[in-house]
């Protein structure tokens, strides 16, 4: 089944794919539907396991236990897999991501008016356009393809996790990342367990992940409230790219003014480092 560029939904709308190059597979006629019909109540579907397993083996790893639930994240549940690289025999964690079927579509659409450019919010694939009003077209993002897209480029930066592949399945699915055994940030500044000069080293090496993956073309949309684990080096990851705008920081507009926005925000978390007491 192939997705053409345009695919009628009913007798107003149709389908349109924005980036025909990057499709991995086509939309099923299943989340054709779910996009034509209202939100309902079904419950949430998780990643079959046995497919997880299947593509975690073809990038090197294989799992050898059962899944342990970490968190709940914002699109579905967090888990833990204790794993084997291949190659070496090296047991590791890797952490598994799950963007559940949540129903709730309308978390995918950002209304357009007409001949405004795309949100910069994120990465859209497909429009839905309306033949018959225009002002109703919207954009369908893809919040998996979006964080499979940034970490497959970002590999090699230091503060971005090692990628083990995307189990993907329409607009659904998982994303395997390097598990980082730390403390999430936001737990550091709130309960001030750490001392003020390990907190300034932290954002600073946090500002550079976001610097060289700016530069490497991804600049994430949220990085002063975005999810960063901190690892026992003090190292910072930020292990969610599912927001962010693509471009070049180089020129002016839009991306670089988005860019500059971004580190502002981060460089205003060290300003408020000025209220702490340390506690070392």
């Amino acid at each position: 089944m192939s997705l053409q560029k345009n695919r009628r939904l009913n007798d107003q709308e149709a389908l349109e794919c924005l980036r025909p190059k990057d499709v991995m597979e086509p939309l099923s006629a299943g989340q054709v539907e779910d996009i034509e019909g209202p939100a309902d109540n079904d419950p949430l579907v998780i990643t079959e396991f046995l497919k997880v397993k299947d593509v975690a083996k073809e990038n090197g790893i294989e799992i050898i236990d059962d899944r342990e639930m970490l968190s709940g994240g914002s699109f579905g549940p967090i888990f833990k897999l204790k794993a084997r690289e291949i190659a070496s025999g090296q047991e590791m964690l890797i952490t598994e991501r799950t963007f559940t079927e949540v129903k709730d579509i309308e978390k995918r659409f950002y209304s357009v008016e007409i001949d405004t450019p795309w949100k910069k919010d994120s990465e859209p694939r497909y429009e839905i356009t309306n033949k018959k009003d225009s002002h109703k077209d919207r954009l369908i993002i893809d919040y998996l393809y979006n964080e499979m897209r940034a970490l497959e480029s970002l590999q090699g930066i230091q503060g971005i996790p090692k990628f083990y592949g995307a189990v993907y399945d329409d607009l659904n699915g998982s994303i395997l990342e390097e598990h980082i055994d730390g403390t999430d940030l936001n737990m550091l500044l709130l309960q001030k367990e750490a001392s003020v000069s390990d907190i300034m080293e932290i954002l600073e090496k946090l500002k550079k992940v976001y610097i060289q993956a700016a530069e490497a073309g991804f600049i994430h949309n949220d990085p002063s409230s975005c999810t960063v684990m901190v690892d026992k080096e003090k190292q910072p990851y930020i292990t969610d790219w599912y927001l962010y705008s693509q471009g070049n920081i180089e020129g002016e507009g839009l991306i670089r003014d988005k860019y500059l926005r971004g580190l502002q925000e981060l460089e205003s978390l060290e300003k408020n480092l000025s209220s702490w007491k340390d506690v070392a």
